[in-house]
């Protein structure tokens, strides 16, 4: 397949040094789905593309050359959106790089996929522009991706004091399965599924401010888990330790 020139939004999901000038950048644009750059040059002195352009998450609008297996070539590159709060919150940064390592190894199709693109955008921004109340939003946006990845859970099934089996996305009774969660945690893991599909997803509610800090690690764990079993290309998340810290 020939090269094409196409102008997009970008999320810049993951960076690698080459060489002492250049990079090799994963995102995920919004008019060629998951897409790999070779970008020269970015650390000299003269460059119009800055390495500081490329941080995990920054939404970027590029016209660059792509389509066939070889890496793509960014022509041209502006901020899309230039984030306020998140590079100067720490906690906020321990997200986007926990959101941008989920991002990178569960989203593996080079499709377009412009609803799963917006739903990506649209919430950074609504992280940036949060003052507060955002300590949930990485259990309510991994399990509103897995919506947009095809393995979202099975909310039907729920009823009082079942327990949740993360192998294969029901509510039943306990049968000490390695794989099932207790009925404690599976009401918390139910409310936030139930949550992330609203349109407010990220609003706050009085549901939202039940979950302690230990309830809250032990959600994240098992969403972690539940990836690892249904998301092919995920096999760990590195970030979630600095995550659990933070938090």
């Amino acid at each position: 397949m020939a090269k094409s020139t196409v102008k997009t939004r970008a999320i810049v999901l993951h960076t690698i040094k080459y060489g002492d000038s250049s990079l090799v950048v994963k995102m995920f644009t919004e008019d060629a789905g998951m897409q790999s750059f070779m970008v020269k040059g970015v650390y000299g002195k003269k460059s119009k593309m800055k390495a500081a352009m490329f941080q995990n998450m920054t939404l970027l609008e590029i016209v660059a050359d792509v389509g066939n297996d070889s890496l793509g070539f960014v022509k041209e590159l502006s901020l899309s959106h230039c984030y306020k709060t998140i590079p100067f919150d720490i906690k906020k940064t321990t997200i986007m790089i926990f959101i941008s390592e989920l991002l990178s190894k569960s989203i593996s199709e080079s499709e377009t996929d412009t609803e799963l693109f917006n739903f990506i955008y649209d919430s950074m921004i609504w992280l940036d522009e949060a003052t507060s109340s955002y300590a949930n939003f990485p259990l309510f946006f991994s399990m509103q991706l897995s919506k947009y990845l095809g393995f979202f859970p099975n909310i039907d099934t729920y009823s009082e004091g079942l327990c949740f089996d993360l192998l294969d996305g029901n509510f039943k009774k306990w049968n000490n399965d390695i794989y099932q969660i207790d009925a404690e945690l599976s009401k918390i893991f139910f409310l936030i599924s139930r949550q992330s599909l609203l349109k407010d997803t990220y609003t706050d509610s009085a549901a939202t401010r039940l979950y302690d800090l230990n309830s809250r690690r032990k959600l994240l764990d098992a969403i972690v888990t539940y990836y690892k079993l249904h998301a092919d290309n995920v096999r760990e998340i590195k970030s979630v330790e600095v995550l659990r810290e933070v938090f």
